[in-house]
């Protein structure tokens, strides 16, 4: 009689039952279940071997021992090759191993090499957690918005995040230079009503100048910043971009929730959208990790923690030097702003604020202030009340008295230019003193008295000569040789010792008190020999 079993579960159990428990034979069982009596067999003996020999549950069932492979023989060579060469691609280990007397196909070989030749595992990334006013973290952002009044603009979202609370400040700028940034922190401080101990950056260049021996090289300039808000910069390896996990994530909540789904006119609008989205979504929002809202934990720990900022905030204006062209303007970042013209020719201090344009003369007086212009949009500042109702001439006399202040040879070489040119002497002497934008007063008045002897009225003339015997300078290094010379006249002036007071040094066995009134005496000496040889205005008196 033949009966039927559910499944091969069932069918085992009964099985194994009849057998131990009832003396059932191998042939009455084959004949009861209607199997095999060698399936009864492996049955029993596989029952027998799981009592005696231990049971695994993750072993499968049935499971054989795997078939040899025809790359075994070959195992060793494909061991060395890839001990040598450990990113051979598979069909150049194929060459390899047919030279050696393989003959099987490339899909064993693939499967053998993606099981020898495994990538290795990254490194898990460690949440780590800081306590209150410690840390903060700073990034860019790149997004492309198409604007209503613009049109389709690429914006650079500045974001910066409180560690501890996860509070975020959020700014839209149209670039990502030295100046935006140290303004965005600025902004960043004082909205979170002081600042960190600490903040981790990217190895930007705004941020590090360059590596040496492994190290980051921090920008003076940001380095200045960061000191006068007592903040510490710490920079995160290259490459490393989980280090700051804190703010790489807030960036998806940016985009989902600030960005999609709305519309802006124009920048100004999307940076007061973003202000409102920080305070009524973001500080508000509950945050995944903390479990609260980041405005919450702020105010109850953090802010008391925070360094308090300090009276005054950084000076975040851009300095430059320009020279005043003939028209009397300055240009700056594709806008002209005018400057009164008894300035022409001048070389003059700009200074640049998100919103003003200050203008200095040489000695850093105050000369005019214009609201600044938006960038790119080359306009030429209304100057009728600056420069009165005076005609602008293009000759000589607007700006001959500039021209006699390059030096002794200047009054000679008018002259001639005068009779030479009687016509446009104008044109050549505004195209010499533009050329104080790339030489020294200096250099040109020694290239206008070369001209002279050699009667070369001319300003082409003049420039192969500031070429051929000048060095070209910038105007940044002007203002840097400026500030080395009042650096090195507020310095104290060191004045060498007598080598005779290191003399007791060298002879240990004399008594210091000894050493020490030789050298008063032999200081003295010398002293005195200096006052004979020199007069008291420090010309000789020989």
């Amino acid at each position: 009689m033949t009966v039927f079993i559910r499944g091969r579960a069932e069918l085992e159990q009964e099985l194994v039952i009849l057998n131990t428990q009832k003396g059932w034979s191998i042939r009455a069982l084959a004949r009861h279940f209607g199997i095999s009596r060698n399936m009864v067999r492996r049955i029993l003996r596989r029952h027998e071997c799981l009592r005696d020999e231990g049971h695994d549950i993750l072993k499968r069932s049935g499971e054989q021992s795997p078939r040899p492979s025809k790359l075994d023989p070959f195992d060793k060579t494909l061991a060395r090759l890839l001990e040598k060469f450990p990113r051979i691609t598979g069909v150049r280990l194929l060459e390899e191993l047919r030279d050696a007397g393989y003959g099987g196909g490339i899909s064993i070989l693939r499967d053998r090499l993606r099981k020898r030749r495994t990538l290795p595992k990254e490194e898990p990334v460690i949440r780590f957690e800081t306590d209150p006013g410690v840390q903060g973290q700073m990034d860019w952002s790149p997004y492309t918005i198409n604007f209503l009044k613009t049109g389709k603009q690429q914006v650079q979202c500045f974001s910066y995040i409180l560690g501890f609370s996860r509070r975020q400040f959020i700014d839209f700028t149209p670039r990502r230079d030295f100046f935006t940034l140290i303004r965005r922190h600025r902004d960043a401080f004082s909205h979170f009503q002081g600042t960190p101990a600490q903040c981790l950056y990217d190895s930007e260049k705004t941020v590090v100048l360059r590596w040496e021996a492994g190290r980051p090289l921090i920008h003076p300039a940001f380095s200045a910043f960061v000191t006068h808000y007592r903040n510490r910069p710490i920079i995160c390896q290259r490459g490393r971009a989980q280090t700051k996990g804190k703010i790489e994530r807030p960036f998806q909540y940016v985009e989902g929730n600030l960005l999609c789904g709305r519309e802006f006119q124009d920048l100004e609008d999307l940076r007061s959208c973003a202000r409102w989205w920080l305070a009524e979504k973001s500080d508000l929002h509950l945050h995944e990790t903390t479990r609260r809202p980041p405005l919450e934990l702020f105010l109850e720990q953090e802010l008391a923690a925070l360094t308090p900022l300090p009276l005054h905030p950084y000076d975040c204006a851009e300095v430059a030097l320009r020279v005043c062209d003939m028209e009397g303007y300055l240009d700056f970042e594709t806008n002209r702003y005018p400057v009164p013209y008894e300035h022409v020719a001048d070389i003059l201090t700009m200074k640049v604020t998100e919103n003003e344009v200050l203008i200095y003369s040489p000695e850093l007086a105050l000369i005019v202030r214009h609201e600044r212009a938006p960038d790119g949009s080359r306009l030429t500042l209304d100057g009728s009340a600056i420069h009165g109702v005076k005609t602008l001439r293009y000759g000589l006399e607007p700006m001959r008295e500039q021209f006699l202040q390059l030096g002794d040879h200047a009054e000679e070489f008018l002259r001639g230019l005068t009779l030479k040119n009687p016509k446009n002497p104008g044109f050549h002497a505004r195209y010499i003193l533009h050329l104080k934008q790339r030489y020294t007063c200096d250099d040109i008045n020694l290239a206008l008295g070369h001209a002279c002897r050699y009667h070369a009225y001319d300003c082409k003339a003049v420039e192969r000569i500031l070429a051929t015997k000048a060095t070209p300078r910038t105007l940044e290094s002007v203002r840097n040789e400026k500030a080395a010379k009042q650096l090195r006249a507020a310095l104290p002036k060191i004045k060498q010792r007598p080598l005779n007071d290191y003399a007791g040094l060298l002879t240990p066995s004399t008594p210091y008190k000894a050493n020490h009134e030789e050298n008063r005496q032999c200081a003295k000496n010398q002293e005195l020999s200096e006052n004979t040889e020199t007069g008291p205005d420090g010309d000789s008196s020989r």
